[in-house]
């Protein structure tokens, strides 16, 4: 609408956004074999469970409705998990108009509610980044003008090894100079909200 003055813009929170798991799956299992397990009263497929080739046909992952029953977790955790960015696409469809800084930290979700395993995942549902801070491509410039390179720009997550949920929050800290971002910024005073 153009009566009102477009201004810079973050939307945070928990979108749901989900890997691609079929993906996800083909790359964590490539060399395993894939066995179905039916329901007995409708004989529709209930359980897929992959298993080693080899190493005594070991479990590495189950599936059903509600478990995703990795063997390795350590796959979210090595290197913050950002091998899977790579299947992290329900961003794609908003990229001409939302943006993020680059992810760094583990994904946000499902973590254990057991205050003794901060760091574990649940084996209910793929890790992802559900939990996101997304701007405005006029916000993005303004988190990253230069003048604010020299200053500490962070994106990260809170408690990476507290239980804090089932759910890590993220946040994104930088600074930024009163005003920045609105037209005729020289003309106004402005306030900082803290």
């Amino acid at each position: 609408d153009q009566r009102f003055e477009k201004l810079p813009y973050f939307v945070f929170g928990d979108f749901n956004f989900r890997l691609d798991t079929k993906q996800v799956i083909e790359s964590l299992c490539s060399t395993a074999t894939m066995q179905t397990v039916q329901a007995a009263d409708t004989n529709e497929v209930d359980k897929l469970i992959f298993r080693e080739s080899d190493n005594d046909r070991k479990v590495v992952l189950e599936l059903e409705k509600k478990l995703f029953k990795y063997a390795n977790q350590d796959v979210f955790r090595e290197n913050n998990g950002t091998s899977l960015l790579e299947f992290d696409k329900e961003l794609s469809v908003f990229k001409d108009r939302l943006h993020e800084l680059e992810i760094t930290f583990p994904p946000s979700y499902p973590y254990s509610e057991d205050s003794s395993q901060g760091k574990q995942y649940m084996p209910t549902r793929c890790p992802a980044w559900c939990d996101r801070i997304l701007m405005s491509a006029t916000a993005r410039d303004l988190v990253l003008k230069p003048e604010n390179e020299e200053r500490s720009i962070v994106y990260d997550n809170i408690g990476p090894n507290v239980c804090m949920g089932d759910h890590k929050p993220v946040f994104l800290s930088f600074r930024i100079a009163a005003g920045a971002g609105k037209p005729n910024a020289n003309k106004h005073k402005c306030c900082v909200v803290q």
